[in-house]
């Protein structure tokens, strides 16, 4: 059950009508699941998983916001999701059409919406744009999920040995989010020559030999935590892997040294690729993407593209990869400093400079 934040909806309210304000429009349509729960302040109006479209819709003008839904989820949205929010219900039925055109009828004026609804303005981006900064109190959250998923993995990594197959590590990771009511999005599990010749593994019947990776991105109370980890059996890793580690965990290093307020997200990942050529891999950045921001959206790297200066309280996926190998870790953007939120101390982990300055980074556990 979603608890309503006063003071963060207040804001949410605050900075959606200014929006308005300074577009002109008269009312906003939020129906995908992102701009849902950053509006509702976590709160999740899903009932399909394996989409962003949400079974709930948001109706805001600039003195009233309304939930449309069909009769079997208005309910319980409202009650799970909206108690004690300043909202009103409006009950539609299955056979009166598509609930974001519906919510057109109660429009007068121009309308911005976050999908394609006709005689609306997709105004996608610009309220992705409008979740940053996060609110000390999403801040808070997210130190807290970075925290959990540090634990999750570790006690997940202690039940997983040579001989299972890549379908009972991806099980495991499923049960142990699952029991903490969190959803990985997506669940990368890999092993062996699965990593070197995939940089997306998805799980197969494949068994563990050496080596094997997890990725969970998941997601509690719709804030999303993007994490890899890898496990060796064996006493030592290969010369060859370790090197691998080294130069990823310094990467993310140089990444977490420039990413200050004011800097531009395209010159974080020019000097990734530099160090990438200077280290012998000067194709390894066109083969996946090298980070980008996260929250309420799974992971957005517009920004980088765009080269827009980088913000307080915006929390960060920042990964890279080399063939057979990835980090990824968790962080957020402060004022003078970025905060790697999901090493905690209970995976193994090694220090780290770049630029004058140390962080404690996770490598591959060994077992």
């Amino acid at each position: 059950m979603n608890i309503a934040n006063i003071e963060d909806y207040t804001e949410k309210k605050k900075r959606l009508r200014t929006y308005m304000d300074s577009h002109g429009y008269d009312y906003v349509i939020l129906s995908t699941r992102e701009n849902f729960a950053w509006f509702t302040c976590g709160g999740d109006n899903k009932v399909l998983r394996n989409t962003n479209e949400g079974s709930g819709v948001l109706l805001i003008s600039k003195d009233s916001v309304m939930l449309l839904a069909y009769y079997m989820d208005l309910d319980r949205i409202y009650d799970d999701e909206l108690t004690g929010f300043d909202i009103e219900k409006k009950l539609i039925y299955w056979y009166e059409g598509d609930r974001c055109e519906y919510a057109m009828k109660f429009t007068k004026g121009k309308v911005a919406a976050d999908t394609n609804v006709k005689g609306a303005d997709n105004c996608w981006y610009d309220f992705i744009q409008l979740h940053y900064p996060l609110t000390e109190n999403e801040v808070k959250r997210y130190r807290e999920l970075g925290a959990i998923c540090d634990g999750l993995l570790a006690d997940i990594a202690g039940k997983i040995n040579p001989g299972m197959e890549e379908h009972e590590v991806e099980a495991e990771v499923l049960y142990a989010y699952g029991k903490l009511n969190m959803t990985p999005k997506v669940l990368l599990v890999g092993s062996d020559d699965r990593i070197e010749k995939y940089r997306h593994p998805n799980a197969s019947a494949k068994k563990l030999n050496k080596l094997v990776l997890i990725h969970p991105a998941a997601e509690k109370n719709n804030l999303h935590a993007n994490i890899t980890r890898m496990i060796y059996f064996g006493d030592k890793l290969p010369e060859d892997l370790e090197k691998k580690i080294d130069l990823l965990n310094l990467l993310q290093a140089q990444f977490f040294s420039m990413a200050k307020v004011g800097a531009g997200y395209r010159d974080i990942y020019e000097a990734r690729k530099k160090i990438l050529a200077e280290n012998g891999h000067p194709d390894e950045w066109k083969y996946h993407a090298m980070g980008c921001i996260t929250g309420y959206v799974l992971g957005i790297d517009t920004p980088f593209f765009n080269n827009e200066k980088v913000k307080k309280n915006t929390p960060l996926d920042v990964y890279i990869t080399l063939k057979g190998a990835k980090v990824e870790e968790l962080a957020m953007i402060h004022d003078d400093r970025v905060e790697v939120l999901s090493v905690t101390g209970k995976w193994p982990h090694k220090t780290y400079e770049y630029n004058c300055q140390s962080y404690q980074l996770p490598v591959i556990l060994l077992k």
